[in-house]
């Protein structure tokens, strides 16, 4: 008698224990398919909010506002004799619409480092602020910034590039290229291209209702700075 009374103790005591095992079990499973759903969540609005978070297309007071400005940047560069020209997406704009792309804040200027190194760099940041422009240099990027406080979200990227005298090519400069090597088909990010394309006397385009220079060939410097689809317009994702 008293060992039935025992078995059936355990066997009461396997159950609850299993009962329990089953309930933590599910309990852990839903702990999961609810943490899984938080950070699925998560990812998709921080995907949908990095994507979509660039303005389509800026206002026409905007556009003025920053062909303004680029015209006062090239103005400041012809006085000091350095070669420029539009490139980059700027380019796109004044070959396609003969302006800014519309959803673009900022507008590039192509510049030769061999040209810069005449000039000293407190001589070219006082000309811009006599100008009420303020210059600061990336020297990672190889890029010269120009701003204007009165002008707020908009500004002129300066692009440097360089004579590689191996390749025959200009490059970009900037400390994180400097260590590769002068390989233009395998490391696009040198955005390499032939020096005949911006031989002066570079001509003059309108963009954005002034006049500034451009690379000689017209698309040609594209090719070599898009190789994977100049040939097509690429939108923003949301345009």
């Amino acid at each position: 008698m008293n060992t039935s009374l025992l078995c059936d103790l355990d066997l009461v005591l396997i159950q609850q224990k299993l009962s329990k095992m089953r309930i933590s079990f599910f309990r852990s499973v839903l702990v999961l398919i609810t943490f899984a759903f938080i950070v699925s969540s998560w990812l998709i609005v921080n995907k949908f909010s990095r994507t979509f978070t660039q303005t389509c297309h800026h206002s026409k007071t905007f556009q003025q506002g920053l062909h303004k400005l680029a015209n006062r940047v090239h103005n400041v560069l012809n006085a000091i004799g350095l070669t420029h020209f539009l490139c980059y997406g700027s380019l796109w704009g004044q070959l396609r619409s003969s302006q800014s792309l519309p959803w673009e804040s900022d507008i590039e200027f192509c510049l030769l480092n061999e040209e810069i190194l005449t000039k000293d760099e407190v001589y070219l940041e006082r000309n811009f602020r006599s100008r009420n422009m303020q210059m600061v240099y990336d020297s990672t990027e190889g890029v010269y910034t120009i701003t204007d406080v009165a002008f707020p979200g908009g500004k002129i990227q300066l692009v440097v590039f360089e004579k590689d005298l191996v390749i025959n090519m200009l490059r970009r400069v900037g400390w994180k290229r400097r260590v590769l090597p002068p390989d233009c088909e395998s490391l696009p990010s040198l955005n390499c291209f032939p020096p005949r394309l911006v031989t002066p006397p570079l001509p003059l385009k309108e963009f954005g209702g002034y006049i500034l220079p451009v690379p000689r060939e017209g698309i040609e410097i594209q090719k070599y700075h898009y190789p994977t689809n100049w040939w097509k317009e690429i939108l923003p994702k949301n345009c």
